[in-house]
């Protein structure tokens, strides 16, 4: 796999204009130490790394459009200071969204100094699924193979039949209701991950 460090250095509307920039404008002491350290710890096992710096208005229109073009699978980043890790995940899939056609199917890892990683992925993709989502989907097909026998079904047809049906409650008068239980789902989950005392 080839490591890319990509450092952005972000321009205001009126340097963003006709000419180019200098190199002393895109290669300062901050490159300067990010890279000596990337290349550093690159030696040390033995890989092989690959510097950029690039000019950008906007961090992840920038990220994604590098990621885009250098046909990368994973974007690591340490944690922003100014929003939580889901907000800096969200804002990075409407970005996504805005890529020109072919968009890549990207991973999204943020590290704390700590070492915790938090893992997203960008645009459509298979969900993660827990063994309780699993145990869940698998007892409505057992209760539901039962009942349509002897038509076939399938786990998938489940998944595909509740997600149309959801759709269509979003279309209409029931919305309103399904955004009320949806809150009062992921209010439930935080609740649970919060640590008793």
């Amino acid at each position: 796999m080839d490591v890319v460090v990509l450092h952005l250095r972000f321009l205001t509307r009126a340097e963003g204009g006709e000419h180019e920039l200098a190199p002393e404008q895109l290669f300062s002491l901050e490159e300067q130490e990010l890279f000596t350290r990337s290349l550093g710890l690159a030696e040390k096992k033995g890989k092989t790394i690959h510097l950029a710096v690039a000019a950008a208005t906007e961090k992840w229109n920038a990220i994604l459009r590098a990621a885009q073009s250098l046909h990368s699978s994973t974007v690591v980043l340490g944690p922003s200071p100014a929003r939580s890790v889901t907000e800096e995940a969200r804002i990075a899939g409407l970005s996504w969204e805005h890529l020109a056609d072919p968009k890549p199917q990207l991973t999204l890892q943020i590290y704390f100094p700590g070492g915790q990683e938090h893992v997203f992925y960008l645009g459509p993709h298979a969900p993660h699924l827990t063994p309780k989502e699993i145990d869940l989907l698998h007892s409505i097909w057992l209760e539901l193979s039962n009942d349509v026998a002897p038509e076939e079904i399938h786990h998938h047809d489940i998944i595909h039949f509740a997600l149309q049906e959801l759709r269509q409650e979003l279309t209409d008068k029931e919305r309103e209701v399904v955004l009320q239980r949806l809150r009062r789902h992921l209010q439930e989950i935080n609740e649970r991950r919060v640590p008793r005392r």
